[in-house]
């Protein structure tokens, strides 16, 4: 669907530590985030996924190459029912929202005239010093 309209995914995978999370459900954030991030951009941007370890966190992002998102639209981001697509539900990130507070992670939103970021950061549970 991204080759047919000229937009393209680029992906900078660290090497991560694995965590516990289920995987329908981040199959479905990060369809979510992708679809998201490649409807934000004109024909011939690159949404660039990137995952890398940030301190006590394992960070994944969507970064777009749309304009960005305005500020009275940032402050209501994952709330049901908002959205500026003409046929959307808004219900994708809210979606996102959830998942992320089920899996202890949560999504920050950076955004500017150039795009978008949106990172969802989990917390690396502590191996017990024990075994």
């Amino acid at each position: 669907d991204a080759l047919m309209h000229d937009k393209y995914i680029a992906m900078e995978l660290g090497v991560i530590p694995s965590l516990l999370i289920d995987p329908k459900d981040m199959r479905q954030l990060i369809l979510n985030l992708v679809r998201n991030g490649l409807e934000a951009m004109p024909p011939g941007g690159v949404l660039a996924i990137k995952t890398y370890k940030d301190g006590e966190e394992l960070v994944l992002t969507f970064q777009d190459q749309g304009k960005g998102i305005e500020p009275n639209i940032l402050e209501k981001l994952g709330t049901p029912f908002v959205t500026t697509k003409k046929n959307g539900t808004g219900l994708g990130l809210a979606v996102c929202y959830s998942i992320a507070a089920r899996h202890n992670a949560k999504i920050q939103v950076e955004t500017c005239p150039e795009g978008a970021t949106f990172s969802v950061r989990f917390k690396i549970p502590e191996v017990s010093k024990l075994q």
